[in-house]
């Protein structure tokens, strides 16, 4: 096995230089609810655990995966490495344009690590789960096109399908307005979520 001879923050430095033309910190993560400061702090090799979510999102900023910045940290010329890797793979910056991101799953990180709870105990689902249901009832709605109908960035409306922080009040209301329905506690309680979407959607 070949020895890692360049640092993540390395690489991370150099694709930003490289496959970003430059960008600023701003401009790369401008679809992600990531603070500039954590990829200056990334690239100068100051976090030493750094979250793999995270990091899987900033990877695809840059066209990258987890195995193609493990090559790059093993590559002898880590700027020639790259330089091949944007002709030979056409690595465009998906931050800057609009390219669909790969979001972790958001039902399955919710199960693993929810941490937005329910105080009625009738509910069986969740405003996230509605949320969810509501955008794959939809032949092709990812996260970026749904953030763009609730006016909240991609992060912002993963993290209220991931449970990681509550469904605003005005996405509630949305959400009611969508489905016409003045109060969505049948939908909190229905046992079968995606067959009371999908009848709420086909009504006349």
């Amino acid at each position: 096995m070949s020895k890692t001879r360049h640092s993540l923050g390395d690489v991370l430095y150099q694709a930003r230089l490289i496959l970003a033309d430059g960008a600023s910190y701003t401009d790369v993560l401008k679809n992600l609810d990531i603070p500039s400061w954590y990829l200056s702090e990334l690239e100068h090799d100051h976090i030493h655990y750094p979250n793999s979510d995270l990091l899987a999102l900033i990877f695809q900023c840059y066209g990258l995966n987890y195995q193609q910045v493990t090559e790059l940290q093993r590559a002898e010329d880590l700027t020639t490495a790259l330089f091949e890797l944007t002709i030979s793979a056409d690595i465009r910056l998906a931050a800057n344009l609009h390219q669909a991101m790969d979001w972790p799953n958001s039902a399955e990180f919710a199960a693993k690590y929810g941490v937005v709870k329910s105080r009625d105990p009738r509910a069986v689902n969740s405003y996230a789960d509605i949320l969810r249901c509501l955008r794959l009832a939809d032949e092709y709605c990812p996260i970026h096109t749904a953030s763009l109908i609730y006016d909240v960035s991609p992060m912002v409306y993963w993290q209220m399908e991931a449970e990681q922080i509550p469904v605003s009040p005005e996405i509630v209301s949305a959400l009611a307005a969508q489905l016409g329905v003045n109060d969505l506690r049948p939908l909190l309680e229905a046992s079968d979520l995606t067959a009371a979407v999908a009848r709420r959607l086909q009504r006349d």
